[in-house]
């Protein structure tokens, strides 16, 4: 492996931000201290050879319900919400089934580490950030589980879907020299979204409904209905209950049926209906702002990889990388020695495991969530990537100018992106019609 692969990702002032945070990994949460639901133990679906029950629903809709309250949202009727909830938890856990097959794992150590990062933007120590959502009154262990199958379905996502995306350097260009390139650039978007799920295998029957189906919400939308109330209530998209408010990104990291649609829409404009491989879909501008960063702030790293093979298993990779890591932990072994050594990316290990000037985005997800958790001058923990085992250093951390080759990095990793996007939400709508689902609601 080659750089050039490894470059493919106390008090009511404290709280807020905090859950702010949170909102992703808390919307899976159960939440104590509340008003207790009743606990019924009985199937509301099967997926595959498991089952979600009465219990875990309810404790998803009680977390779900508070969040729309502090943010002053009307809650949806009961059957709709438990209908939202019940189909991200059945996504979920087809994924989550995906990956145990594919024996995706996060250890503690790499847990540990994640939290860890959290806690840091959050201004606090691990202990801290615990003490702190025990005070709010989340489960921990619960909270660490979640976490813990949020990064679990991120590598399957990433194994499954961004391993097959090349873009290539003519692609780079080509995009780069167009006026739509040049345009996209200059904005972000903050964009909502609704989507009229059309699926797998569909007759025209379902087709023409889904498509009344999405001109009934818009002509609802230009008589003034509410964009995130009808989104909650009609979209099957993955940010529903968020009220498909699928935030802030720049212009031309949308996927391209989306930027394509959004660039002659001013603030609060509501697209026309957009037909994907998904569904169709409904856009609304809900803000735009020029510009993209001219500074951006690059990290020198050092790591050594060790890769499995014919001749090495996962549990032998894993040993030799704790091992040397354990060596240079002790003061036993200089990092760039090891690194000459051992690693088997071999265009770091002969300059010691430098990696140069790294930005954020350059990295597969794993490795990058490392780097920008391991303070400047540490060891990280051991941990997996698609392409073996690593760890890392940060040597230094610096703010750049944004320069041409940080500008057509960016357009590759817009490129990747957006086709990440949209190979994404058909892959895992592929992934559930193939699965079993018996919906007991």
């Amino acid at each position: 492996m080659n750089n050039g692969t490894l470059h493919a990702s106390r008090s009511t002032q404290r709280a807020r931000p905090l859950r702010g945070l949170l909102m992703i990994a808390a919307l899976c949460l159960p939440l104590l201290g509340q008003a207790k639901v009743e606990m019924l133990d009985r199937i509301v679906a099967v997926v595959n050879d498991g089952a979600i029950m009465a219990s875990e629903l309810d404790e998803r809709i009680n977390i779900i319900a508070l969040q729309f309250q502090e943010n002053g949202q009307p809650l949806p009727p009961p059957a709709i919400m438990r209908e939202q909830v019940l189909d991200r938890m059945i996504l979920e856990r087809v994924q989550l089934q995906l990956a145990d097959r594919a024996g995706i794992k996060v250890d503690e150590a790499t847990l540990n580490q994640a939290l860890a990062g959290i806690a840091r933007q959050n201004g606090m120590t691990l202990e801290e950030f615990a003490a702190a959502l025990q005070q709010d009154g989340y489960n921990w262990p619960q909270f660490r589980e979640q976490i813990r199958g949020d990064m679990i379905i991120s590598r399957l996502q990433q194994r499954s879907v961004a391993s097959r995306i090349r873009v290539t350097d003519r692609e780079v260009d080509r995009f780069l020299n167009s006026e739509m390139g040049k345009q996209m650039f200059e904005e972000d978007f903050h964009l909502g979204h609704i989507l009229v799920r059309v699926p797998s295998g569909a007759t025209p029957e379902d087709i023409q409904a889904a498509n009344r189906k999405v001109e009934d919400i818009q002509d609802r939308l230009q008589q003034g209905e509410d964009f995130a109330q009808l989104a909650v209530a009609n979209s099957d998209g993955p940010k529903a209950l968020e009220g498909g408010d699928l935030g802030w990104r720049p212009a031309a990291q949308w996927p391209t049926l989306f930027s394509e649609a959004a660039m002659s829409l001013d603030k609060g404009q509501i697209s026309s209906p957009i037909r994907s491989g998904a569904g169709f879909h409904l856009l609304k501008m809900i803000d735009r702002r020029g510009g993209a960063e001219k500074v951006v702030t690059q990290y020198q790293v050092r790591h050594v990889l060790i890769k499995t093979d014919a001749l090495t298993s996962n549990e032998q990779a894993l040993a030799q990388a704790n091992r040397l890591h354990d060596r240079i932990a002790n003061g036993e072994a200089e990092f760039p020695r090891v690194a000459a050594e051992y690693s088997d990316d071999p265009g770091s290990a002969r300059n010691g495991g430098e990696l140069g000037w790294v930005s954020k985005g350059e990295m597969v997800p794993e490795f990058e969530e490392m780097m920008l958790n391991t303070p400047q001058g540490q060891l990280s923990p051991v941990f997996e990537t698609q392409f073996g085992w690593h760890f890392l250093r940060v040597d230094a951390v610096r703010d750049a100018d944004m320069s041409d080759e940080f500008r057509r990095m960016q357009a590759t990793q817009a490129l990747q992106k957006r086709r990440f996007e949209e190979e994404l939400e058909i892959w895992v709508q592929e992934q559930r019609s193939e699965s079993y689902v018996d919906v007991r609601l």
